[in-house]
């Protein structure tokens, strides 16, 4: 199994990234609009990828489904409000509403994995985070991520929480640079990180942010840092799920490394599944050469919490038509009791 989750180019699997996939065995793989077409379609591309895993237990099929402007699946009729629409109408039975919808359309579809609830304080800065989060204050997101989160487990979704530490405060975008946040480790542990520390116990994984944190590491981007992940979210905190980074083709990381080393450097930092995300199969090679020069005490924990994570994902069939059909109009019957989400800073994130 090579620890990274790789992105998928388009609606169909090309014969080259059957090749590669079936050779190197990708631990996961993540889908964009881009690979969603139809909902039959989508299907068809998930059991394919669950066929050519040759290990036990189903290959990690993930997306970003958090709703508002983080919706890949707007092209098949499912378009749920964003958390902070979400979290204005202070309704838990709206926000399981929301998340029993999400969890159910992901698991027709073949989806086993979604990269939500954001656990970011909200901000108004150009970072990518605006109308993505549940509230700029930590008691609110804990409140409202939690329902959310608890009520998609419960439907058999596996989530993530994102992007430790919390990088609310950053004033840039990390798809196009690293945005530098200062503090210590008690700063945030006061601050920006008191969602992840109340939520972890409930969650099967976390998502490393890409940040600059000179008072912690002023070396590497945090999801690069074997200080900030091993040492901080491990050791100090017991963090003992899955690990995953953000992308590491975003312009955070791609302006100072590779991929072929940056995988390496965020599995020797205490991560477990690196996203490499766009043009994977340019890469995998060189990364699958690059994870195989890595030491056994590394890779042996990363693979064992990998299989364990894995071993919780679950799949079912697909809706029938008819059910499918009648599912998408009852989604956007809910969709539309929800004002229009107020404009905010464009970012890549919304594109993908």
């Amino acid at each position: 199994m090579l620890p990274v989750i790789a992105g998928v180019e388009g609606v169909t699997l090309s014969p080259r990234e059957r090749e590669l996939f079936s050779r190197l065995q990708p631990a996961g793989y993540i889908l964009f609009s881009r690979n969603i077409e139809d909902a039959e379609q989508v299907r068809e591309l998930t059991d394919e990828l669950r066929q050519i895993s040759c290990d036990a237990g189903d290959p990690i099929i993930a997306i970003d489904q958090e709703g508002g402007r983080v919706v890949r699946t707007a092209a098949i009729g499912v378009q749920l409000p964003a958390a902070a629409t979400l979290a204005q109408t202070r309704s838990t039975h709206s926000i399981r509403q929301a998340a029993a919808y999400n969890a159910r359309c992901l698991l027709s579809l073949g989806i086993n994995t979604n990269f939500a609830p954001v656990l970011d304080l909200g901000s108004e800065h150009a970072n990518a985070l605006p109308s993505r989060c549940w509230g700029t204050d930590t008691q609110d997101v804990i409140s409202y991520a939690g329902v959310w989160n608890r009520m998609a487990a419960h439907c058999g979704i596996m989530t993530c929480g994102k992007h430790f530490p919390g990088m609310g405060a950053a004033t840039c975008d990390p798809h196009s640079d690293l945005p530098v946040l200062h503090g210590t480790r008690d700063d945030f542990l006061r601050g920006a990180g008191i969602p992840f520390t109340a939520l972890m116990p409930e969650l099967p994984s976390l998502m490393i942010a890409h940040l600059l944190l000179p008072e912690i590491d002023a070396d590497h981007p945090s999801s690069l840092s074997r200080t900030l992940v091993q040492g901080f979210l491990r050791d100090q905190l017991g963090f003992e799920g899955v690990v995953f980074t953000d992308d590491l083709c975003m312009g955070a990381i791609t302006h100072r490394y590779t991929p072929e080393q940056a995988v390496p450097l965020a599995l020797r930092a205490g991560c477990d599944l690196p996203l490499v995300c766009h043009d994977s199969c340019e890469h995998l090679e060189a990364i699958a050469a690059a994870v195989r020069t890595l030491p056994c005490e590394v890779l042996t924990p990363a693979l064992e919490r990998i299989e364990r994570f894995r071993m919780q994902c679950s799949s079912q069939p697909m809706m029938p038509y008819i059910a499918w059909r009648d599912f998408v109009q009852d989604v956007a019957d809910f969709s539309a009791g929800f004002a229009p989400a107020d404009a905010v800073p464009g970012s890549p994130v919304q594109d993908y």
